[in-house]
């Protein structure tokens, strides 16, 4: 019996061990790979959830250290109240330094073991998988995970057949950009990673997909297939509320305004300020990779980001930075829908017909540059992350209302204070003058809604140039449209 018990004692201790240092890290790894085989973005997820454990681990483990201190402490005291002799008194302080000491060197790290094998295998694999969904984004993580589920197959297939979709594109363009590659020369690097740092953290957090990046522009996707109506609708609105949330960002950035002192830029172009040309449509797009076996790139083909990087170029015509195209106004909910103003209806090539655009007003020059300087920490960032998904789960929400962040965020309100009713109901009133060819009193409306505001009103002048370019007449077959004109 004795015999039977020690080996029994032996094995569970032994199995024990097993399972602690090797099975269960295994299994947490084999159920690791399996979530980075489905879903590739998903272990940026897992970085930040094993991230998240050990801090808060960490914090446990220190509250219970400073309760046994404390506890340890108030034992001291009894016992120094109780033996009042030297000898104690000074044994009990040498025992409490060298404990104190070992505890200084195990906390210092030098008294530490290496990690075990399976724990850094467990943390590679996430790395990887990371790394991956960073690489390839978005539409390229359906790529790595289509290769991923082929079976036995060791061997990398990235040309694989694109897939249809329908998404919300917008055209992300940094203005001067030209001008600023030639001032800033090696820098210019420092300063395109500066605004795309604050381009894809604002674009994810309104559901948003940063794709590639071409010089000065950046194409950003929400992807409709598959989804509800209603959810559409709600993609729709956030794309709307990205484009506002951005130009506040890239406002307040204490980073991107050093650049409004840099002496070059500014002799170069005064009143210098980071700005945005920014448009967004709505259509069909082929989703899938670019390349060979040496590189490939994941990308979107479609004639729609053609058209949307027009739009986005007609904003520097109008006056205005944002450009919303009808396929996109039509998806958004009445409430969201209301913020858009309209201003023309224009044709863009013979095959697509005619589309009526909207632009979101915005006062930049509103915002104020944020205190905050500094880098976030791995452990920051990692917080940072855990509330942007908080706050993606919320806005997905059937309850939730998007239309409601106009008058929730700070930013967006600020941005849209100086923008009246009279102005809007004014702008309207020339606009349908405009439309239906009575030019001359829709020149005189206009002209009082250039400067009603602060600054000019840049669709009100535009419109005034396009009525000057004829000599003040509509055309006889003037049919309340024109083509979008190309700016200079």
């Amino acid at each position: 019996m004795f015999i039977c018990a020690l080996l029994g004692v032996g094995a569970m201790t032994f199995s024990n061990d097993a399972n602690k240092y090797v099975l269960t890290p295994i299994e947490r790894m084999i159920a690791n790979v399996e979530k980075i085989r489905n879903n590739p973005l998903a272990a940026m997820s897992i970085g930040d959830q094993e991230t998240h454990k050990r801090e808060m681990h960490m914090k446990s483990h220190l509250a219970r250290r400073s309760d046994k201190h404390s506890e340890q402490d108030i034992q001291a005291v009894r016992q120094s109240v109780q033996n009042q002799t030297w000898i104690n008194k000074k044994r009990k302080a040498i025992i409490h330094w060298f404990k104190n000491f070992r505890e200084r060197r195990k906390e210092s790290g030098s008294g530490q073991p290496e990690p075990m094998e399976t724990v850094v295998l467990e943390k590679t694999i996430i790395k990887i998988g990371s790394l991956l969904a960073l690489g390839f984004g978005e539409a390229g993580a359906k790529i790595i995970a289509q290769n991923m589920r082929g079976g036995d197959n060791a061997v990398l297939n990235a040309i694989v057949p694109g897939r249809h979709v329908q998404a919300v594109f917008g055209i992300c363009n940094v203005r001067h950009f030209t001008d600023a590659t030639e001032v800033l020369q090696e820098q210019v690097m420092i300063f395109v990673n500066r605004v795309a740092g604050i381009v894809h953290s604002t674009i994810n957090e309104f559901f948003g997909s940063p794709n590639h990046n071409v010089g000065d522009a950046f194409l950003l996707a929400w992807r409709l297939s598959g989804l509800r109506p209603e959810k559409q609708t709600k993609l729709a609105d956030m794309s709307v509320l990205a484009l506002a949330k951005l130009v506040a960002q890239i406002n307040k950035s204490p980073l991107l305004a050093e650049y409004r002192s840099h002496p070059k830029l500014a002799k170069r172009l005064p009143n210098y300020r980071v700005r945005l040309g920014l448009s967004l449509h709505s259509g069909w797009a082929i989703e899938g990779a670019i390349g060979s076996e040496f590189k490939i790139d994941a990308s979107y083909l479609s004639p729609n980001i053609n058209t949307a990087t027009r739009l986005e170029q007609a904003t520097k015509y109008y006056g205005v930075q944002v450009v919303i195209a009808n396929t996109v106004h039509n998806l958004l909910s009445d409430r969201v829908a209301a913020e858009c103003r309209q201003i023309d209806c224009v044709t863009i090539t013979d095959e697509e017909g005619l589309f009526t655009i909207y632009t979101l007003d915005l006062d930049d020059l509103a915002m104020e540059v944020s205190r905050f300087f500094g880098v976030l920490s791995a452990k920051e960032k990692g917080k940072y992350r855990l509330e942007i998904r908080r706050k993606k789960a919320e806005r997905w929400s059937d309850d939730y209302i998007m239309g409601g962040l106009f008058e929730r965020d700070p930013d967006i309100a600020k941005l849209r204070e100086k923008y009246t009713i009279e102005f809007f109901g004014r702008f309207r009133m020339g606009y349908l003058n405009f439309e239906a060819g009575e030019w001359e009193v829709a020149r005189r409306i206009l002209e009082e809604t250039r400067h009603l505001l602060i600054t000019e009103d840049g669709p009100s002048a535009a419109h005034i140039r396009f009525i000057d370019l004829h000599r003040g007449k509509a055309p006889p077959d003037w049919p309340g449209h024109h083509p979008l004109p190309t700016p200079k």
